[in-house]
């Protein structure tokens, strides 16, 4: 069973041995524990490890689509149940000159010159798609005839910012966090640093995550 933010806190302060007496306060505060632990999940969301399916509705003539502000990245984009071929701006130029123009069904994705976490279709739609949902609901939301399902990798550290959350990762992971947590601080440049623990900490979270198969 997936482990609580809480339950997290308390295991990295027992790594730690930071507790708490009459004579001595904690060396590492909840707070400062929690941002680490937000760190650390978020430089292993960066390793595109975490996926989501999310499905959009296609608009007729709309060529961008926006993603998830969590998104670190794009696996797939299938269009009317089929998949697009993802391309570079300098792909595009090379396929048709004008292509920003070029009128069909899309063929292709893409995020060169785009805002953050959107992504264009080449050539747009021509079609609006449902949005009305699939009864019974799995394992499609909305019908993916005419609309865009996409595939893509986020950052889970924004669901983990409250000691009440659960990790929202599977529970494989809660070890290689609670390790990489201490680590880094126990390498902070303060009174508390502990240079040849965090070295060990660092070591372990190693392991876990080689036999996750994540390379570090």
């Amino acid at each position: 069973m997936t482990a609580t933010i809480a339950e997290q806190i308390l295991r990295i302060r027992d790594v730690l041995q930071d507790q708490e007496t009459e004579t001595d306060e904690e060396a590492f505060s909840p707070s400062i524990i929690l941002m680490q632990h937000q760190d650390i999940l978020t430089s292993l969301s960066r390793k595109k490890l975490f996926g989501e399916v999310l499905w959009i509705q296609a608009v007729q003539g709309t060529a961008q689509y926006a993603l998830s502000t969590t998104t670190v990245g794009v696996r797939m984009v299938l269009y009317n149940e089929g998949r697009l071929d993802y391309a570079t701006e300098t792909m595009l130029d090379r396929w048709k000159a004008g292509w920003e123009y070029v009128q069909g069904e899309p063929q292709f994705w893409t995020i060169d010159k785009q805002s953050p976490n959107v992504i264009r279709l080449v050539p747009p739609p021509l079609r609006s798609g449902s949005s009305v949902p699939l009864i019974p609901p799995l394992p499609m939301i909305l019908d993916p005839v005419d609309n865009l399902v996409v595939f893509l990798y986020e950052d889970r550290a924004s669901q983990a910012n409250d000691t009440s959350d659960t990790l929202p990762v599977p529970d494989v992971w809660e070890d290689p966090l609670v390790y990489d947590t201490v680590a880094a601080l126990l390498s902070r440049e303060t009174d508390y640093q502990n240079l040849p623990v965090a070295n060990a900490c660092r070591a372990i979270a190693s392991l876990y995550l080689q036999q996750l198969g994540v390379p570090r």
